[in-house]
């Protein structure tokens, strides 16, 4: 149905909560509603590409070149005006050990960023709105993970929740380039991709920044 919301989420970091690991754990959301202004734009760029010899089936700011990259990044910013982006921050030298298990972790943080992003959108568009992740980052997770979001989530807030790879929404691949540019501006201090982004960002809660503990 044109102007159904959808909710694509990607994460950034690890759940090594040691001085080995990512000081950050960051979810980042890209809300956006169809019909989705991006789509057109980024399969003709992945089009030219493999006109061009290069094998690419989806985008993954990562994997990317920089040239792929800084292109992609111009589709997005293109398209700043027909999406939001919402991000949750995690010290997690900050994190309390008993949350720190992944399947209770990771549902967690996801049931508190979506209650805030459904929170923003009117009632009937709650009420419609489509989440769709990229894989879970734990096996045989999914039902903790549904179970835990419903339980953050008011009940008056009905939704729908999919799983499916990067590769089969360019929504899951926009998501993935504006985490990764926040990571690096919360794990790098590097700015240049985040301020290309910047207009179209709502919010970058970080969770635990009153608190005075650090577990290691």
């Amino acid at each position: 149905m044109e102007g159904t919301p959808y909710v694509f989420l990607d994460e950034s970091g690890d759940f090594n909560f040691s001085e080995t690991g990512s000081r950050y754990f960051l979810l980042t959301s890209v809300t956006a509603r169809r019909p989705f202004s991006f789509d057109s734009k980024m399969s003709e760029y992945r089009y030219e590409l493999l006109e061009e010899g290069v094998d690419i089936d989806h985008f993954h700011c990562v994997q990317d070149s920089w040239a792929i990259r800084n292109r992609v990044f111009e589709l997005i910013v293109a398209n700043l005006n027909a999406i939001t982006i919402d991000c949750l921050v995690v010290d997690k030298a900050k994190t309390n050990p008993t949350l720190r298990p992944p399947r209770r972790f990771y549902p967690g943080v996801m049931g508190y960023l979506l209650a805030n992003v459904l929170r923003e959108m009117t009632p009937s568009e709650a009420s419609r709105a489509i989440v769709v992740t990229d894989r879970l980052p734990m096996e045989k997770g999914r039902k903790v993970v549904e179970k835990t979001i419903r339980d953050a989530v008011p009940a008056k807030m009905a939704y729908a929740v999919c799983h499916h790879p990067s590769r089969s929404h360019f929504g899951l691949q926009v998501a993935d380039y504006c985490a990764w540019a926040i990571q690096r501006r919360w794990e790098k201090g590097d700015t240049r991709s985040y301020m290309k982004i910047r207009e179209a960002v709502r919010s970058e809660l970080e969770v635990f920044r009153s608190g005075t503990t650090r577990y290691y």
